[in-house]
């Protein structure tokens, strides 16, 4: 029997929450990658906001991204910006989170999916293109 899309995505988003985030010397797992949200390497504009992608988990047509951030500032931005990077057919459920403070629980800063393509749109039950963003409610210590 073929699960909801609803529980399949819970259970997703709950996985990522509770997975780790970067290995103890501060590569990321799986490859992730860091840049800024004008889409430079690094970040370099000085009114970026820099964002690191650490992690990349993929099951079937549903990716989990975990993004890392070191300010609250900007959140959309940074969504967007990693949003432009998903161009592969799926479902991407996609979590910010601060890199300082708190526990895996409360530094989670937003939470969003996007999804991408036929094949997104068949796992998700929404059509192609379809994007959700919202805020969790965190922040990052000073």
């Amino acid at each position: 029997m073929r699960a909801t899309v609803g529980t399949v995505l819970i259970a997703l988003a709950a996985t990522l929450a509770l997975s780790g985030c970067a290995d103890g010397d501060g590569s990321s797992k799986n490859g992730g990658s860091s840049t800024g949200i004008d889409g430079v390497q690094g970040g370099s504009k000085a009114a970026a906001v820099a964002y690191k992608i650490t992690e990349r988990e993929e099951a079937g047509a549903v990716r989990n991204v975990l993004v890392q951030v070191d300010s609250d500032d900007q959140l959309r931005a940074v969504f967007d910006a990693v949003k432009a990077e998903l161009t592969e057919e799926a479902v991407y459920i996609v979590g910010i989170e601060c890199t300082t403070g708190g526990d895996e629980y409360d530094r989670r800063l937003a939470n969003g999916r996007y999804v991408v393509g036929a094949a997104g749109a068949a796992e998700a039950g929404l059509p192609a293109g379809t994007t959700e963003y919202q805020a969790a409610g965190g922040t990052c210590p000073a």
